[in-house]
C-alpha cells in the first residue's frame, strides 16, 4: 500500500482527517490505518462469525479503496475511542435536557444531528416557569482576559456549577441552565475555573481544547434565548437558535463539527418563517433545513390549495436564490418502516428514529468497472462490516440508543465512483438512468448486500438490519481514491477545491509553498481555506467527450438520476445535490420538483457559488494550466454547508 495515492490532495485530506498518532508517537500511514480498522471492526463480535479469510480480504479491499468505510469508522474503529457513528437525530422529552443534552453530546464527540421541529413534535415540552441569570466565575484561569466582561460575583441566593474539564461537564452545564429555566429560574453560576485553557491537547477525540470561552457565550445565549419564551409555548424557530447556539459551541481542534439537519411539516402554520430563516448565510448556518412534505401534500397541491402552492413557490424559489430549504417526502421514507417518527440525518441519505445513529460504508463503483462479481463481493462483505459495526459501544452509555439499535439493525451501504461506472459501461452520466441494464445490475448488487446483512444478522441472533443501502455523499472519503462523489456527475473538469484546516495546521506551510491561496474561513474562527487548483481525475480514466459536469446537465437530468438509483439500489435513501446555475428559474424547477419529488425521499438543490468561500468554484481548462499548484482530484463534498462530519 506505499504507493496508493493518486492525487497529492487525497493523501493531505487522509493525513489531515484520519491518520492517527500511534503509541510510538509516528503517525500512522494508510496500511496502519486499514489494519486498525480491520481489527477493531472484527473484534466487535466473536471470532467464530468472522468468516476464514474475511479479515485478510477486507484489509486488501480497504486498502486499495474498493471498499470504504464510513470516515467515522476510519478514524474511530480500533481506538479505545467509543464515538463510531457519524450521525444521529436528536429527539425529544417533556424536559429540554433530552434534546439539548444528548444533541450537544453527539456535537462534541464529532457527530451530526437531525432534528424534528413540527409544532407536533415540540409540544410535548412542558413551558419554562421563569427567566434565568447565569453567572460566570474563575478563580484563576489563563484565559481569563477572554471572557473577563462575563465574570462576576455569584449570588448567595443562586446556585453554583463547578464545570468538570469534560464533555460531561459542558453537557450538564447546559442541562442545569435549562432545569433551572423550567424549575422557576433564578440565577445560577457556573465556575469555569477547572476547564483547560485554549490550546491544550485534547487527547480522547484529538484536535486541541477552545478554552471556556465558548461555553460561557454559549450558557448566555441560550439564556438570552429561553427568557424570551417564558409566560408562552416555543415556536420552531426558538428551539432552533438554542440548537444553533449549542452547535456555534462545539469546536473540536478549532474546527467546527456541528453538522445538523432541522425539518418541519409543510402544513405547519408558521412554515413561511422556517422557508426563509437561511436568508441570510449568516444565520443558522450550523444546520441544513427541509420542509416534510407527505401524500396530503401533494394531494393538496394537485387541487390548487393556496398554502401547498405557496410552500412549493417559496421552496423553490429559496432553492434557486440561496440553496435551502431542501425538501423531505415522508410518505416514501416511511415504506418499510416500523414507526412514523423519522428524521434524515444531516445530509439525508439515511432516515432515522429519535436517537437512532447512523451506520454508513460505501462501494467504490470506479475500482469495479464491469467487474459484477467484485462489487457483489464488496457488497456482501460491506454489509457484514456494517452489521458487526452496530455492536459498537458508543450506544450503550444512552439506553434510548441502544433500545432503538437493537431493534432497527440499521446500516447503510452506499455508492460511490458512480459516474465512473457508467463510463466504464460506455454510458454519458445523462444516458445512465435511461438504461434498464444499468438498473438491473445496481438491483442484483443491492439484493447481494441486503441478502448479506440478513444472513448474517440471523446468524448473530439479531434481527435483520431494517435498511440496508443508501447513497451519501461520500465527502473526504470520496477523496482517497479520487473518484466522484456518491451518484454525483463531476462538479468541474476543471475546479478551484476548498479545503478547511486548523489554523496552525503544519501542512498549511506546504499549501504555501505550493503557491495555493490561503484566507481566514468566514464561519469558523481558527480556520484558514485553502484553494487549490484541480483537474478533475477521472479526465485519467476516460475522454473528456464522455464526461458531463453539472452545469452541462438539466436539473431534470440530475432528478430523474437520483430517482433511477432510489429505485433500483437505495431502500434508505439517497443524499444528492442538483446543481442549478442562473439561467434555471423558481417556475422551471417548481416543475421538474412536481414531477419526480412523489418517487424520491428528499431533494437538495444548490445553486452555483451561493455562498462564500463555497467547496468548489468552476474554472476553464485554460485557468486550471496557468494556475500555481495545480492538483488532479475530484470533487466531492456534496452537502450543501460543507458538513465536517468525518
Amino acid at each position: 500500500m506505499s504507493n496508493v495515492w493518486t492525487s497529492p490532495l487525497g493523501k493531505t485530506v487522509y493525513e489531515r482527517t484520519y491518520s492517527r498518532r500511534k503509541p510510538d508517537g509516528s503517525q500512522e500511514e494508510w496500511a496502519d490505518t486499514v489494519a486498525r480498522v480491520v481489527d477493531g471492526n472484527c473484534s466487535l463480535v466473536s471470532e467464530e462469525f468472522i468468516e476464514p479469510g474475511e479479515r485478510e480480504r477486507l484489509t486488501e479491499l480497504i486498502g486499495a479503496f474498493a471498499l470504504l468505510p464510513a470516515g467515522r469508522h476510519l478514524w474511530v474503529t480500533g481506538t479505545n475511542s467509543p464515538y463510531s457513528f457519524n450521525c444521529h437525530v436528536s429527539g425529544w422529552g417533556p424536559r429540554l435536557r433530552d434534546h439539548v443534552g444528548f444533541l450537544m453530546s453527539v456535537l462534541m464527540t464529532g457527530g451530526g444531528s437531525g432534528s424534528d421541529y413540527r409544532d407536533s413534535v415540540i409540544g410535548v415540552l412542558q413551558p419554562l416557569a421563569g427567566t434565568v441569570e447565569p453567572l460566570f466565575l474563575a478563580s484563576i484561569h489563563e484565559d481569563r482576559a477572554e471572557f473577563s466582561h462575563r465574570l462576576g460575583s455569584p449570588s448567595p441566593a443562586g446556585a453554583v456549577y463547578k464545570v468538570p474539564d469534560s464533555r460531561e461537564g459542558w453537557v450538564e452545564a447546559l442541562c442545569k441552565l435549562t432545569d433551572l429555566a423550567e424549575d422557576g429560574g433564578g440565577e445560577i453560576t457556573f465556575d469555569v475555573s477547572d476547564v483547560r485553557p485554549r490550546g491544550s491537547i485534547i487527547r480522547g477525540f484529538g484536535g486541541v481544547a477552545s478554552g471556556p470561552g465558548p461555553l460561557i457565550e454559549m450558557l448566555a445565549n441560550v439564556a438570552d434565548i429561553l427568557n424570551g419564551c417564558v409566560g408562552r409555548p416555543y415556536t420552531s424557530l426558538d428551539l432552533m437558535e438554542v440548537d444553533h447556539a449549542i452547535a456555534a459551541a462545539v469546536i473540536a481542534g478549532g474546527v467546527r463539527r456541528s453538522a445538523r439537519m432541522a425539518t418541519k411539516a409543510w402544513s405547519d402554520p408558521a412554515i413561511a418563517q422556517f422557508i426563509s430563516c437561511k436568508a441570510d448565510p449568516a444565520d443558522h448556518w450550523s444546520t441544513n433545513i427541509s420542509v416534510v412534505v407527505d401524500d396530503l401534500f401533494f394531494e393538496a397541491l394537485d387541487a390548487g390549495v393556496p398554502h401547498a402552492r405557496m410552500v412549493m413557490e417559496e421552496v423553490a424559489t429559496a432553492m434557486v436564490t440561496n440553496g435551502e430549504p431542501g425538501l423531505v417526502n415522508m410518505a416514501m421514507a416511511q415504506v418499510g418502516e416500523n414507526s412514523t417518527d423519522l428524521v434524515p440525518n444531516p445530509c439525508g441519505e439515511i432516515f432515522l428514529e429519535p436517537f437512532e445513529p447512523c451506520c454508513l460504508g460505501h462501494i467504490n463503483l470506479a475500482h469495479y468497472g464491469n467487474d459484477m462479481r467484485g462489487a457483489a463481493e464488496a457488497c456482501r462483505l460491506m454489509a457484514r462490516f456494517l452489521v458487526r459495526a452496530t455492536f459498537a459501544a458508543e450506544v450503550e452509555s444512552d439506553p434510548r440508543q441502544r433500545e432503538v439499535v437493537d431493534r432497527n439493525r440499521r446500516i447503510g451501504v452506499g455508492l460511490t465512483g458512480f459516474t465512473e461506472w457508467g463510463a466504464a459501461h460506455g454510458y454519458r452520466y445523462s444516458q445512465i438512468a435511461d438504461s434498464e441494464i444499468m438498473g438491473t445490475k445496481l438491483g442484483v448488487l443491492k439484493n447481494e448486500a441486503v441478502r448479506a446483512a440478513d444472513q448474517y444478522a440471523a446468524a448473530l441472533g439479531i434481527p435483520g438490519p431494517i435498511k440496508h443501502t443508501c447513497v451519501a455523499p461520500t465527502g473526504t472519503v470520496s477523496t482517497l481514491p479520487g473518484v466522484t462523489s456518491g451518484i454525483q456527475s463531476p462538479f468541474s473538469r476543471y475546479f478551484i477545491r476548498r479545503v478547511r484546516f486548523v489554523a496552525d495546521d503544519p501542512l498549511l506551510k506546504e499549501h504555501a509553498a505550493a503557491g495555493h491561496h490561503i484566507e481566514d474561513d468566514l464561519y469558523a474562527a481558527t480556520t484558514k481555506v485553502v484553494s487549490i487548483p484541480c483537474r478533475d481525475s477521472i479526465l485519467d480514466r476516460f475522454d473528456e467527450d464522455l464526461i458531463e459536469q453539472a452545469d452541462e446537465l438539466t436539473p431534470a437530468d440530475m432528478i430523474r438520476t437520483q430517482a433511477f438509483v432510489q429505485k433500483w439500489w437505495a431502500d434508505n435513501a439517497i443524499s444528492y445535490t442538483v446543481n442549478v446555475g442562473e439561467d434555471v428559474s423558481a417556475s422551471h424547477l417548481m416543475e421538474v420538483l412536481e414531477h419526480f419529488l412523489p418517487e424520491l425521499k428528499g431533494v437538495t438543490v444548490f445553486p452555483e457559488m451561493s455562498r462564500p468561500q463555497s467547496p468548489y468554484e468552476r474554472i476553464t481548462k485554460a485557468a486550471y494550466e496557468m494556475a500555481a499548484g495545480a492538483e488532479t482530484s475530484t470533487a466531492m463534498d456534496e452537502c450543501v454547508t460543507g458538513c465536517p462530519v468525518r
